[in-house]
């Protein structure tokens, strides 16, 4: 294996761009893992790579400006064979241009966590003169724990720094560029902002703002001309999304403004409150993904009854009729769920069965113990009869204790039987998977 400073060693090769490759590494002094990028300088003449190393060091010195929980940390830059190489944090993850790839677009609740913790970072970025100039879903990392955070700040730009090169190319992926930019303007905080929205977009709607297209230079013309398809599927974040979007860049609202509105969506979709703005943000998507763990789940062996349906709420979309119950419904009741853990023990509760909904004080006492318990991949769902009103629910389940090392996870497997009641998603059993 191959070790860079005499301390960092390469152990996996995550992937790679036009400029560099990264990599999973591990820190020999400091005992823990790092993610690496190493430039590479193909085909340049002296003069391009000595450029190429000062945009690099250039590119070190501003994420060490920023430091902010939604935001990929840099720890070190190191020259390796006269390159420089970015130790920076790792975060086991997906990006969310792998999420939308597969799920094609996602609950605008979700939308909202995710968007609160991305935009919160921009804020953050923006007070101290920075501009990432290329916010995508490529460059969103959503953690296996739930976080989520702006990686890549590899083209952006302090505000005070002369740019370093002159390549001819647009900074940035075409097709979340800001209009001002595909006209010539300079990236600023204003440019960012539109580059969130058409992210956001792409969440809600399945596609970027200006389409599809292998047209470059068509796209480009909508672009400057601002040619947005309407949002149609965006629910409650269709006007923020319109705001974003705006054309002029006056007219889109500051990151620190979004910061607030995205936690208001969250806030009175959670039912909690947002106490200390960025904080609660963090924390409700911490627990988006949360599932149920080994000893809460054990002992559970009741069955299904056949009485009333649930008179608290279901987070589930369930539609009126259970014949209409997708796939996705199932999954989504079930990260909705556990959305509420471990906090929101009492909302979580009214979803299952009323006979076999957990004590009171055991449930709260369990709960209590921990930080951070995620589904881990994705829930596997299957219906167990012939009238589609039972569900099977296989999920990988990750957990860390309060206080506990950020790594220091378990993942094991359980199995939750599903009821519909009354045209509701109900939980009526959990077992460990090899039962």
């Amino acid at each position: 294996m191959q070790t860079l400073a005499d301390r960092y060693v390469l152990l996996e090769r995550l992937g790679s761009g036009a400029m560099g490759v990264v990599w999973r590494a591990r820190d020999e002094m400091l005992h823990r893992e790092v993610a690496i990028k190493q430039l590479l300088l193909p085909d340049l003449d002296p003069r391009q790579v000595e450029e190429a190393c000062e945009r690099a060091m250039r590119e070190g010195r501003i994420a060490a400006r920023l430091q902010h929980p939604n935001a990929v940390g840099v720890f070190d830059v190191v020259i390796e064979d006269g390159k420089p190489c970015l130790v920076m944090e790792y975060l086991p993850s997906r990006s969310l241009s792998e999420v939308l790839k597969e799920r094609g677009t996602l609950p605008f609740e979700e939308t909202a966590r995710i968007g609160a913790q991305v935009v919160a970072a921009l804020a953050a970025a923006h007070e101290v003169g920075i501009v990432h100039r290329d916010i995508k879903p490529g460059n969103v990392l959503i953690g296996h724990d739930g976080r989520v955070k702006i990686t890549d700040f590899g083209i952006s730009r302090a505000a005070d720094d002369v740019a370093l090169t002159k390549t001819g190319r647009l900074s940035g992926t075409l097709a979340y560029l800001a209009p001002e930019l595909a006209r010539g303007a300079e990236p600023d905080p204003a440019a960012d902002m539109f580059s969130f929205g058409a992210t956001l977009y792409a969440m809600t709607e399945g596609q970027p703002p200006f389409g599809r297209t292998e047209n470059e230079f068509g796209l480009l013309y909508k672009i400057s001309t601002g040619q947005v398809t309407p949002p149609a599927r965006s629910g409650p974040l269709t006007p923020l999304l319109t705001r974003l979007l705006a054309i002029e860049p006056a007219d889109r609202p500051t990151a620190a403004q979004v910061v607030e509105e995205l936690a208001a969506h969250t806030a009175s979709r959670s039912g909690r409150r947002t106490g200390i703005l960025v904080a609660a943000v963090v924390l409700v998507f911490l627990v988006v993904a949360a599932a149920v763990t080994a000893p809460l789940l054990f002992g559970r062996d009741q069955a299904a009854g056949s009485g009333s349906g649930s008179t608290g709420q279901s987070a589930s979309k369930t539609p009126e009729t259970p014949a209409a119950l997708t796939t996705k419904d199932v999954d989504t009741f079930i990260r909705q769920h556990f959305a509420k853990l471990p906090k929101d023990t009492a909302g979580a509760r009214q979803d299952w069965v009323p006979e076999a909904r957990p004590a009171v004080q055991t449930d709260d006492q369990y709960w209590k113990r921990y930080e951070v318990v995620a589904i881990y991949g994705e829930p596997r769902i299957s219906s167990t009869a012939q009238d589609d009103q039972r569900y099977s629910v296989g999920l990988d389940l990750t957990l860390r204790k309060q206080g506990a090392r950020e790594h220091d996870v378990s993942i094991e497997g359980f199995r939750l039987d599903l009821v519909v009641k009354d045209g509701k998603l109900l939980i009526a059993h959990a077992r460990e998977a090899s039962g």
